[in-house]
């Protein structure tokens, strides 16, 4: 069994996970953060009952980020269900107040609304394993989970693939859709701009750091 000291660093775990429900009035959406019974890209595989403490117990203390940046809370988990038999399944509650909540909500619905999968990560300490094979996790800690805006490493999804378009025009298709929903007015301009320069042979460079984030999220879904 591994010892939880408070000093030791959190790892992080990733699913490519198919969004199970959005509720746009609300700000609210359902997936599974962790898959049971499933070997991972880092050779683990969770046990159905490794997250059944860890959700009873610090239920309150566990938060939502992006991409694991502690400065970039992006919503609250409203639902935390471990005895789900696929997995860890979360209900979290975007904070729509801010920029970074509610455009983390849009490109999670805009994901759902084309068929994609959507990444979501843990930030988790290893309590314990199983004695007779070290690859089952048996209990979990966990700090956080995050959605992120680059491909997970568990290449497990549950229903739907993900639809490689390659021709610019589905591009632009793509972001035409992005640009109807309520983003942050930051964002928007941003889709906009990409709108304007985009050409039918190619992207032309990205230049801010919101460009450089919408144009990640474009590659990641196509």
């Amino acid at each position: 069994m591994n010892q939880f000291c408070e000093g030791d660093q959190v790892e992080t775990k990733k699913l490519s996970s198919e969004v199970k429900g959005v509720d746009d009035a609300k700000g609210y959406v359902e997936a599974y953060a962790n898959a049971y019974n499933n070997e991972d890209s880092d050779q683990d595989i969770s046990h159905p009952d490794s997250f059944t403490k860890t959700v009873k117990d610090d239920f309150k203390r566990i938060r939502v980020y992006k991409n694991h940046d502690q400065t970039i809370l992006v919503g609250v988990p409203k639902m935390l269900d471990a005895k789900d038999p696929y997995g860890l399944k979360t209900g979290t509650q975007f904070n729509m107040n801010t920029d970074a909540g509610k455009n983390m909500f849009f490109d999670v619905k805009l994901m759902h609304d084309n068929g994609q999968n959507a990444d979501l990560s843990i930030g988790y300490r290893v309590l314990s394993r199983d004695q007779k094979d070290s690859r089952i996790i048996t209990e979990y800690r966990l700090k956080e989970y995050s959605f992120l805006t680059s491909w997970g490493a568990n290449d497990r999804a549950i229903a739907t693939s993900v639809k490689h378009k390659r021709d610019p025009q589905d591009i632009i298709d793509f972001l035409t859709k992005a640009y109807n929903l309520p983003y942050s007015d930051h964002r928007l301009i941003a889709i906009e701009d990409l709108l304007k320069t985009l050409t039918l042979d190619k992207a032309s460079e990205v230049k801010t750091v919101e460009h450089k984030s919408l144009f990640e999220l474009i590659n990641n879904n196509f």
